[in-house]
């Protein structure tokens, strides 16, 4: 078991997440699935929302992004020079951050062919890139850390600034004599994260209606597994890959090589504004296409009306969330290295979060925990 930094503040269990626990377990007994929540919620109305107003579009989005980065590759593969280098490097970051909307929903062709972990599993693993282009052998469709840790985002950031200590000359190893074996990798890196997000945006494409018409409450339909998703990427992707592991929350020192975007250094904390700011837009239904608030789990919670302002305390710890990662450093390593407090801060404000979502919306909302939790949360 991993060490977890804890704050006695977020150790509190409320009173009312202990009575929403226990009258959901004698409600439920041991059955893995509710046929209805009897609240007569339309969850096809929400789950119409999630699907054309938020998950669709934001595939859309990032299927612009990500081919406007494969136009960039192309125009440097044709054409190796500083100012081309510097446009794909652009266009890495723009999608980068587009990524960071569709991240989170991991159902479907997304999480048959594990697309989340090929493009965003950090830290990258130099070394095997390195075998990978000297050897000029890899096969990016097998499923295992290794492949997963040498492909995608993190491999294009070493690519395009960590191979040499000063990013400028990072253009001379495409240039140079086995300037064909960085070329290729790069380009068949790129090629891949294309072809498997054509495949999760036409899934969503075929998919959508069957997707809003599983409108039940059991742990196959659409809403509890979709809600749990986007938890499990609150808890897991974002509290604890870009905030609480290179903090050292679980580890019995601080891993600053472990931040998101550790070689261009300055887009750790955009980065996970950016995703917090996805979760955020889940939450609350913000449409992608026009920014307009519209059926949302935020509603769902205010038609059961409980009377407990579960769903203001969620919006406030969001926004609290927030606050305590703009203060700090755009580059998390040296945050970490400077003042890790901070970092530790906002973790707890993140975590603070976790216990909202997981416990008390989930409880209300009448939806289990479909995923194994092993660090005590």
């Amino acid at each position: 078991m991993p060490y977890l930094y804890k704050n006695s503040t977020n150790m509190k269990i409320t009173f009312r997440s202990i009575l929403l626990i226990s009258v959901l377990y004698f409600s439920c007994g041991d059955s893995a699935d509710i046929p209805s929540t009897n609240d007569g919620f339309d969850r096809s109305i929400l789950l119409s929302n999630i699907s054309n107003n938020i998950i669709i579009p934001s595939y859309n989005n990032f299927d612009i992004k990500i081919n406007e980065l494969k136009l960039a590759k192309d125009q440097f593969i044709s054409n190796p020079n500083q100012s081309n280098i510097n446009e794909m490097r652009n266009k890495w970051l723009n999608s980068y951050r587009s990524f960071q909307y569709v991240e989170m929903f991991n159902i479907g062709k997304s999480e048959e062919i594990n697309f989340h972990k090929r493009m965003n599993t950090y830290p990258t693993n130099t070394t095997i890139i390195n075998n990978n282009i000297d050897n000029l052998m890899y096969d990016f469709t097998a499923d295992n850390y290794s492949n997963y840790s040498s492909q995608g985002f993190p491999a294009l950031d070493y690519l395009l600034y960590g191979l040499d200590v000063d990013s400028n000359n990072v253009i001379n190893y495409y240039l140079g004599s086995e300037s064909s074996k960085y070329l290729n990798y790069l380009n068949a890196i790129i090629t891949e994260m294309v072809v498997n997000t054509e495949l999760v945006k036409n899934y969503w494409a075929n998919n959508n209606l069957s997707f809003i018409t599983s409108s039940g409450n059991t742990s196959t339909s659409s809403l509890n597994k979709i809600t749990n998703d986007f938890i499990y990427y609150y808890e897991k992707g974002l509290r604890a890959n870009k905030i609480g592991i290179p903090a050292g929350v679980y580890s019995n020192s601080t891993i600053p090589n472990n931040v998101e975007g550790l070689y261009r250094s300055d887009i750790s904390k955009n980065l996970s504004l950016h995703a917090l700011d996805a979760c955020d837009r889940f939450y609350h239904g913000k449409s992608l296409l026009d920014d307009s608030l519209r059926t949302s789990l935020y509603s769902y919670l205010e038609y059961i009306d409980l009377d407990n302002g579960l769903k203001d305390d969620i919006s406030l710890s969001f926004q609290n969330s927030k606050n305590k990662i703009e203060i700090l450093n755009n580059n998390f390593s040296e945050q970490i290295t400077t003042d890790n407090i901070k970092m530790l801060e906002a973790f707890d404000a993140l975590q603070s979060t976790v216990v909202l979502l997981k416990t008390d919306m989930l409880s209300n909302l009448n939806i289990n925990v479909d995923y194994v939790d092993a660090d005590g949360d």
